[in-house]
C-alpha cells in the first residue's frame, strides 16, 4: 500500500468515530432517541442501512468460496437462504410487526406476544439466552473475517485488527445510538456504491453475453461458460 491508501484507511475510521460523536448530541435527548431515532428516520435511510449491514467482508468471503468451491451453484445458496427468504420474511412480516407493536426492545414485544404470565416469562427467558449465543457468535464471525481483511491493509495482526474494530464500533454505538449505527451505515454504503461504479465503469469489456455464466472450477483455473 502507498501512504494515500494509509491515508484513506485511517481517515474512514476516524470519520466514523467523529459522526458518532456529532450525532450524540441528539441521541440523548432521550431513550426513544437512543434505541429508536424518535421513530422518524427516513425510510431509505433504513434500507441504505439494511444494505450496508449486509454487505460485510466475512460474507463476501464466504459467498466467495461458496463459489469456488461449487461453481454457480455456490451463488444460488446465498440468493436462497441470505436474501429471497429472509427479506422476505422481513417485508411482509417482520416490519409490520415491530412498527405496529409499539415496543422497543425483544423483552417487550415478548411480553406484548406472551403475556406477562409464566408462558410470557419463559418466553423472555429464551429470546435472551438465544440472543446472547446468536450475538457471541455473529460478533466472532465479523470480527475475523472483519480482522483479517483490515489486517492486510494497516500492517497489524488479525487479531490486533479485529481487537481495533470492535473498540470503534463499540465508541460510536455506545455514544451515538441507533443514529451511529444507521448513518455510519450509510456513509460506508455510499462508499461502496461509488466503488463500484469506479470498478464497473474501468473494467475491460466483457465479451460474454448476458446469458452466460463464466465461474472458476475448484482447484481450476480454467474459465468454463454455463448456458441457461
Amino acid at each position: 500500500m502507498h501512504l494515500i491508501d494509509d491515508i484513506i484507511v485511517w481517515f474512514y475510521l476516524l470519520a466514523i468515530v467523529l459522526l458518532g460523536i456529532f450525532l450524540q448530541r441528539k441521541a440523548s435527548a432521550g431513550i426513544e432517541s437512543y434505541f429508536l431515532g424518535d421513530r422518524n428516520i427516513p425510510w431509505w435511510v433504513l434500507g441504505a442501512s439494511g444494505m450496508a449491514s449486509n454487505t460485510d467482508i466475512a460474507g463476501t468471503m464466504v459467498l466467495t468460496s461458496l463459489i469456488y468451491a461449487l461453481g454457480t451453484k455456490g451463488f444460488f445458496i446465498e440468493i436462497r437462504g441470505g436474501i429471497v427468504l429472509i427479506m422476505a420474511i422481513f417485508m411482509i412480516f417482520m416490519g409490520k410487526w415491530n412498527r405496529r407493536a409499539q415496543v422497543m426492545t425483544l423483552a417487550e414485544w415478548m411480553q406484548l406476544r406472551f403475556g406477562g404470565g409464566r408462558e410470557g416469562k419463559i418466553a423472555r427467558i429464551v429470546s435472551a439466552v438465544s440472543t446472547i449465543i446468536f450475538t457471541i457468535g455473529a460478533i466472532s464471525y465479523f470480527a475475523v473475517g472483519g480482522g483479517k481483511f483490515l489486517g492486510q491493509f494497516i500492517g497489524f495482526d488479525d487479531r490486533l485488527a479485529s481487537t481495533l474494530l470492535i473498540i470503534l464500533a463499540l465508541i460510536y454505538t455506545a455514544i451515538s445510538g441507533v443514529y451511529g449505527v444507521v448513518l455510519t451505515d450509510v456513509f460506508s454504503g455510499s462508499i461502496d456504491f461509488c466503488r463500484s461504479y469506479l470498478y464497473l465503469r474501468d473494467r475491460p469489456t466483457n465479451p460474454t453475453s448476458p446469458g452466460d455464466i463464466c465461474h472458476l472450477h475448484s482447484g481450476n483455473r480454467s474459465l468454463a461458460r454455463v448456458e441457461f
